[in-house]
């Protein structure tokens, strides 16, 4: 990733092939932090690493009807 970081907001939405549809519950403001997420009413702690590459494509991905089940 760049030098340059966006900072994801809480509420964002993501997808788990896993877990399905989550949202964070805390915002990401660095790529090595841990980051609360939402599935069918858990709270996770996931590493925004893996939000950010994996399950924020994912969810592009599943609006778009790209990934399936």
């Amino acid at each position: 990733m760049s030098s340059e970081f966006n900072v994801i907001p809480p509420t964002t939405k993501v997808y788990c092939k896993e877990r399905g549809e989550g949202w964070t519950l805390t915002g990401i403001t660095s790529e090595k932090e841990n980051t609360s997420v939402m599935f069918n009413g858990i709270r996770y702690t996931i590493p925004a690493i893996e939000i950010l590459q994996e399950l924020l494509p994912n969810f592009e991905k599943w609006q778009r009807g790209e990934l399936t089940d």
